[in-house]
Order: C-alpha cells, then sequence, then structure tokens
C-alpha cells in the first residue's frame, strides 16, 4: 500500500513538470523542427494541420479576406518564395515540408513582410540551404 500511494504521488507531481516542458509555438512561424515531423508532405496539407490561422483571416477585428475594408478593397493571401512572388496558396502544393527551412506568416502593412506593398497577407516559404 505504500508503494502505491508513493508511486501516485510521484506521478502527481512529474505530470505538471513534463506539462511545463512543453514548447511554445510561434503563431507567425513554422519551425525547421515541426516541418520535419511532416516529412515529404506538401505546404498544403502541412499549413491547415499546423497553423490554421494562416489561412483564416477573422481574427479580432482585423479585416478579413472575405470582409470588405472602409476602401472597399478586399485583403488578398499571396505566397511567396524566399522574396519572389508565387501567386495565391494553390502553389504551396509544389512544395515539400522536408524541403523548407521555415514559413512565416505576415498581416498586412507588417514592415518584415517581401510584399512592400503592405495591401496583403502573405506566407513566406524559406527554402533549406541546398549547399549544405
Amino acid at each position: 500500500m505504500r508503494r502505491f500511494v508513493l508511486l501516485a504521488a510521484l506521478v502527481l507531481v512529474a505530470a505538471p513538470l513534463q506539462a511545463q516542458k512543453r514548447v511554445k509555438r510561434d503563431p507567425y512561424r513554422i519551425s525547421t523542427e515541426e516541418l520535419a515531423e511532416f516529412g515529404d508532405a506538401p505546404l498544403s496539407e502541412v499549413i491547415p494541420k499546423t497553423r490554421p490561422q494562416f489561412l483564416m483571416f477573422n481574427a479580432g477585428g482585423g479585416a478579413g479576406l472575405g470582409e470588405q475594408t472602409m476602401t472597399g478593397v478586399q485583403y488578398q493571401l499571396l505566397v511567396f518564395l524566399g522574396t519572389q512572388q508565387l501567386g495565391d496558396t494553390s502553389s504551396l502544393r509544389y512544395y515539400k515540408a522536408s524541403d523548407v527551412k521555415e514559413v512565416r506568416y505576415y498581416k498586412p502593412a507588417n514592415a518584415l513582410s517581401p510584399y512592400t506593398a503592405g495591401t496583403a497577407f502573405v506566407i513566406q516559404i524559406v527554402p533549406r540551404d541546398r549547399l549544405k
């Protein structure tokens, strides 16, 4: 009986400690480690599983893709490979998670976005170095 109580106490103490070790994921970036879990899966499947908010734009008070802004212009979602614009999200199916270093997400008017006009949501694919 004493062993059971000791074991139960140990499990109750260890469980919260294990939960604290969980890594907090960046809501605007999918890291190399996360992408490695998906192997050769296309990004068109990886992004909805890891960061579905990249494809949903009604977070809080900001205007989303389906909402009109004050000027009557709808926001777009653009995909970039580095600094080269690829177009819409249909281009994500051509890139494998294993070939990508990280995926970044930018909201309109973010100064770090590769889309300098700043009027679109951006998913930026950062490819792995081919020389390494």
